[in-house]
């Protein structure tokens, strides 16, 4: 996961494309904001590279807002815990499966309650690159 973070965020960065790169042990969910023309080059880079099985596009629309502005990209790795919390027998939560309305939602609380490990993150990744 950190050489996907560290090529995206140099990538992004150039390309002014923001998001948030999520996975949970299994899979990953990722968000990508910015101009239509440079989001698709960005998801077709993805879906080219052999790192990635059975892409799927959950939602594609413009946004008046960006969701996860602060990041060219970034991402966390969930732990054991979270892992354990979002399994559908305790709160009904499926990453793959979830709405994506219901996705975002949850992405963005998690961006706000690990702002600051996000921001430590990126400045690395930033300077890495």
């Amino acid at each position: 996961m950190h050489d996907i973070l560290a090529v995206s965020a140099k990538r992004n960065q150039r390309d002014a494309i923001t998001g948030l790169l999520l996975a949970d042990g299994e899979s990953f969910v990722q968000v990508l904001e910015g101009a239509d023309r440079l989001v698709t080059a960005c998801y077709e880079r993805i879906l080219m590279d052999d790192r990635h099985r059975d892409a799927r596009l959950r939602l594609l629309a413009g946004i008046d807002e960006r969701s996860f502005p602060r990041w060219s990209m970034c991402g966390l790795h969930l732990s054991a815990m979270d892992d354990t919390l979002l399994t559908a027998p305790d709160i009904g939560f499926d990453l793959i499966d979830a709405d994506a309305g219901a996705l975002l939602q949850h992405l963005g609380g998690i961006a706000q309650r690990h702002a600051r490990r996000l921001d430590a993150e990126h400045q690395r990744l930033i300077a890495a690159s």
